[in-house]
């Protein structure tokens, strides 16, 4: 969207008075749209009533609930960038939108929720039409802003506190093509493209029409009260809601800011991940609309935007850490050299800001795709596998894809818990990508942007195969709510040991050779824990520290259940290969 599209609709009782920034150098005209006949009215802007390049008029007894407009410039036609309504969007697949008029009244105002630090939140990463679209979703309305909805019990059984929505604004998910689509190739089940020459923009990271929720999404056509009735029910049951803005370069600061403010007022949203190669963090920071709202930006701010970062938006400002996804990749998959980078992000809190770790997200595999493809599969996404990163740090375990060997399957399921120990156990904010925690795959595509369809659509028969990955996930996810060490530095000591130690062969001395893939690590708080971290492809002894008068140590969570307890001997834990064993004191 060029900077110069804005425009503002202010009601005055009968009176609507229209202001439009002209885009280009022809003359600016409104086009009414009947929606009882389609018929339509262009209206010039007087010249009397520009200043600099903003247009205004006036317009008196408009039937507001049966007119659409839309402004021309010359042969182009766009939509109101401060549209508080649109229509022409309710289907998916079909987007033809209009501005609508509005008497300010868009409904009540969703329930407050709870603000949590970032580091006190379990964050669940999900796209509104991928969560609940597959037919064994099990929601009546399948993927929609309803389906979300559906779905709140099973998110505050697995432990989620906070959803982060990928854009759930008015996008255009019709990408046009440049030339028809070879029909043999459009009619691949598979294939992204359809019949008529279009792909998708399944995403929704592309600019739209930012103010309003997409009625698509919600299972009445009505995307501004399906979004806020769901984020009243998530509030109601305390998980919060962020959700992820995309916006095109050289976009003026103000406009951001205040397509924020609008989602923060009338939606009631907690935050937001921003996406873009431009977002103005420093107008965005020091807005004060903005100050309780949470905010994750896509790398680390400059440091002119760092400095309105004080003590108390520290908790509210986060940055996506992709370094703990590449470097827990390699030592997942137990690639030498990696033991310091792991216990760096394991305990890493930097100063000014917070971190979003995470291990997937949903421009890579997936977690049970990285440890089932040694290389990415996007054939489906019709350019020829070249589109995606080929940097995934992934591991097959011994065969591409699917696999009945059952030392693969179970070397799978261990790596993958072994990896939410990662996640949940690091401080920071952790963040889950929808379905990882019951195995869901993408059949090792890490860049499904254009496909709507089964490849990204949620299996939830996945959770009934993999029930012991969700347990485990949930259980892991309980651990990391009830012992804040594991959240964040506490500044406290508890009784004669560091709140955090790390060990190896002998209690208290850790070597970090790169041919090292094991560490003992100690969490002192309320209670006082040990995790045992083994990706070495043999077993390998960690010394215990004596707990002192907290008792022995006894086994709290084993990724590695299918094998025999873990044996304890004379302070000594034998810690089985590719495992990771969470002890407890007393």
């Amino acid at each position: 969207m060029s900077k110069s599209n804005q425009a503002k609709i202010l009601d005055h009782s009968d009176t609507i008075r229209i202001l439009a920034e002209n885009p280009g150098n022809t003359a600016l005209k409104l086009q009414l749209i009947s929606l009882k006949d389609g018929s339509k009215k262009e209206i010039p802007f007087d010249p009397a009533f520009t200043v600099g390049s903003v247009c205004s008029m006036e317009l008196k007894d408009v039937d507001i609930d049966n007119t659409a407009y839309r402004f021309v410039s010359g042969e182009n036609t766009f939509v109101d960038p401060y549209a508080m309504k649109i229509s022409g969007d309710e289907k998916w697949g079909h987007f033809q939108p209009v501005g609508r008029f509005t008497d300010g009244d868009n409904g009540n105002k969703p329930a407050k929720c709870k603000s949590r630090r970032f580091s006190d939140i379990i964050l669940y990463h999900l796209h509104v039409r991928g969560f609940t679209k597959h037919k064994s979703s099990g929601v009546i309305n399948r993927g929609t802003f309803e389906g979300i909805v559906e779905k709140i019990p099973y998110l505050r059984k697995l432990g989620i506190n906070a959803v982060e929505l990928m854009p759930p604004y008015d996008f255009n998910e019709i990408i046009e093509t440049k030339e028809p689509v070879d029909q043999e190739e459009a009619l691949k089940p598979s294939s992204a493209n359809n019949k008529s020459g279009k792909r998708l923009n399944y995403w929704g990271f592309t600019e739209g029409n930012y103010f309003v929720p997409k009625n698509s999404f919600s299972a009445k056509g009505d995307g501004i009260a399906s979004f806020k009735d769901m984020v009243d029910k998530l509030h109601k049951e305390d998980i919060e809601v962020l959700v992820d803005l995309y916006f095109e370069p050289n976009l003026i600061p103000r406009y951001v800011t205040d397509v924020m403010r609008h989602w923060v007022l009338e939606y009631g949203v907690d935050g937001f991940g921003l996406f873009g190669a431009e977002i103005p963090a420093k107008d965005i920071l020091r807005d004060p609309y903005l100050t309780d709202t949470k905010l994750i930006f896509e790398s680390v701010v400059d440091p002119d935007a760092i400095n309105y970062i004080d003590e108390k938006r520290r908790d509210r400002v986060s940055i996506l850490n992709y370094d703990f996804l590449f470097d827990n990749r390699r030592f997942l998959k137990s690639d030498a050299d990696m033991l310091s980078r792991f216990a760096k992000h394991l305990l890493e809190e930097p100063e000014r800001y917070g971190l979003i770790n995470f291990m997937a997200a949903f421009n890579t595999m997936t977690m049970n795709d990285m440890v089932s493809f040694d290389r990415k599969h996007n054939e489906d996404n019709g350019e020829d596998n070249t589109d995606g990163t080929d940097s995934n740090y992934s591991w097959n375990c011994g065969m591409e894809g699917k696999s009945r060997r059952k030392a693969v399957i179970s070397l799978r399921d261990r790596q993958i818990k072994n990896a939410f120990t990662y996640l949940l156990l690091s401080r920071g904010t952790p963040r889950i990508f929808m379905g990882d925690e019951f195995r869901n795959s993408q059949k090792g595509n890490n860049n499904p942007y254009c496909l709507d369809n089964t490849v990204t659509w949620l299996d939830w028969g996945d959770l009934d195969k993999n029930s012991g990955t969700f347990e485990f996930v949930s259980k892991l996810i309980s651990v990391r709510k009830a012992n804040p060490i594991f959240r964040y530095s506490l500044n406290e000591k508890e009784g004669r040991f560091p709140e955090t130690s790390f060990h190896g062969e002998m209690a208290w001395k850790a070597l970090f050779y790169d041919y090292f893939r094991h560490i003992g690590v100690m969490y002192s708080g309320k209670a006082l824990y040990y995790c045992a971290f083994n990706m070495h492809w043999q077993e390998e002894r960690l010394a215990l520290p004596k707990p002192d008068k907290k008792g022995d140590w006894t086994v709290v969570m084993n990724t590695n259940e299918d094998k025999t307890k873990p044996v304890i001997e004379n302070g000594i834990l034998n810690c089985p290969a590719r495992s990771v064993i969470i002890l407890k004191a007393g």
